[in-house]
């Protein structure tokens, strides 16, 4: 694999009631509405997408992504949410897909 389309970008993606969880949990990783989250998350997706970028949205479950930071010693921040996208990517995808995927 020579660029970078050549990887999966996962990307957590959230409804309404889990980024609102979200938002007690990371009040610092979180701007604005669940509205205006949503819409720049979309943009952002298309312009990458736009690229030839292959991303992947993968639904996350606020405490579900508590307990695996928990077990990682990781807090809950958006480095740890990039993390966990590309382990729930993994997940999704199978093993043999795991190094293009991030």
């Amino acid at each position: 694999m020579n660029s970078e389309n050549d990887f999966i970008l996962a990307v957590c993606w959230f409804d309404k009631e889990q980024w609102q969880l979200l938002a007690k949990v990371d009040p610092e990783g979180v701007d604005g509405s669940y509205e205006e989250w949503r819409k720049k998350a979309s943009k952002t997706i298309a312009e990458l997408r736009s690229r030839g970028q292959m991303v992947v949205k993968v639904q996350v479950n606020v405490s579900e992504f508590l307990e695996w930071c928990q077990e990682r010693g990781l807090e809950p921040d958006s480095s740890a949410r990039s993390r966990y996208a590309s382990f729930l990517a993994q997940k999704r995808y199978g093993k043999e897909n795991s190094d293009s995927i991030r």
